[in-house]
């Protein structure tokens, strides 16, 4: 039965209507027990496990066999929900699943009180009864009076919902009639005035927290899941294939590198080609003590252009800052003219040796352009 603040209870159906945000699983109030414990700061760390001991004394029943909700109220006291395990398992087993989520609670937690407040609703063979923050319970009607006694001193007003007041008054001890305030309705209309928070601890706590509803999670998401792992298989797959075509064209590209450079050096180990002929091309380069290879040989091909008869037999450089030239010449003196002038505009010209030949002179300067 679904009970609005100001309407009927009224039958509804899980699957064609939904719950409202605010609603929640009224439990028994004489199936579960209500009170408030005051607890210390150091205590509170490990409430759960230490109510059944703190309770032990004032419980009949085994405290094995009963479970424990606990909800702070300050920072000294928390309200505390007892209840048969059997029976809560029960009611777990037999609750449809769009009110397992939603939270259990004590009926008589859901009526309105206020300090030094009692709050009666009267029922047909029960009696609701709220008169703390955490405490209530539904008694019968013949109980209510040695109830109402032993809380003496706790309320000052009493707050009575009913049909029938004449009957009520006849059920309560003079002194809370002194102080009862009669109103005609039923819970539905006492509910008008109770606080839109969290009445009371939930009892789906420890062992009995709710379970994520993964089976309907699957059935609303399937389809987009489905699509989700499609996608991500046909993305896995294109992106194997890209690694496969990309490990292959890599494959292809040092071997060609590696080939590349056996062309141009085709003696010695090969570590790391790129790094290997950056550093052997870098010997050829200009640098803090050395003079470019390239600007010193033409230099050198303009000097002997200027002296008739020389001709270039061959050159050899090593890659220093040095070479040495070997030429031939019609005379010594056309072997002299070339070495004064490369003098002139290289930082040392020596001839090395010469040798006077038929058809002229074959000579050997060293060039030093450092």
């Amino acid at each position: 039965m679904l009970l609005r603040p100001g309407h009927a209870p009224a039958a509804f159906d899980l699957d064609e209507q939904p719950l409202p945000e605010n609603a929640v699983v009224a439990l028994p109030a004489d199936q579960v027990r209500s009170l408030t414990v005051q607890i210390s700061p150091d205590e509170a760390k490990h409430l759960r496990q230490a109510l059944p001991f703190m309770l032990e004394e004032s419980l009949l029943d085994d405290v094995d066999a009963l479970h424990f909700a606990h909800k702070k109220l300050d920072d000294a006291h928390h309200a505390v929900a007892v209840i048969d395990r059997e029976t809560l398992t029960h009611w777990v087993a037999e609750m449809p699943e769009p009110l397992q989520e939603k939270p259990w609670v004590s009926e008589a937690l859901c009526l309105p009180w206020s300090d030094n407040h009692c709050t009666l609703v009267f029922e047909d063979q029960h009696v609701l009864v709220r008169w703390g923050r955490g405490e209530g319970a539904r008694v019968e009607p013949e109980l209510l009076s040695a109830l109402l006694e032993s809380l003496q001193g706790i309320f000052s007003v009493c707050v009575a919902y009913g049909r029938d007041e004449q009957s009520a008054r006849g059920l309560l001890p003079d002194s809370i009639n002194a102080v009862l305030q009669w109103r005609q309705g039923s819970l539905s209309e006492a509910l008008l005035l109770a606080d839109a928070t969290m009445p009371g601890p939930d009892l789906r706590q420890g062992g009995f927290a709710p379970k994520f509803p993964l089976m309907r999670w699957w059935n609303l998401w399937q389809r987009v899941g489905v699509a989700v792992g499609f996608a991500l298989i046909l993305k896995t797959g294109v992106s194997v294939a890209d690694y496969q075509i990309l490990k292959s064209e890599d494959l292809q590209l040092r071997q060609a590198i590696q080939e590349s450079y056996r062309r141009i050096n085709p003696r010695g180990a090969v570590v790391d080609v790129e790094k290997q002929l950056n550093r052997q091309l870098a010997e050829f380069g200009a640098g803090a003590r050395q003079t470019a290879f390239t600007p010193s040989l033409v230099t050198l091909l303009d000097a002997m252009s200027a002296v008739p008869g020389i001709a270039l037999t061959s050159l050899n450089y090593g890659g220093g800052q040095d070479m040495r030239v070997n030429l031939s010449a019609p005379d010594f003196q056309s072997v002299e003219r070339v070495r004064e002038r490369l003098s002139k505009r290289l930082p040392a010209a020596e001839l090395e040796n010469s040798n006077a030949r038929a058809d002229g002179v074959v000579a050997r300067i060293r060039v030093v352009f450092r």
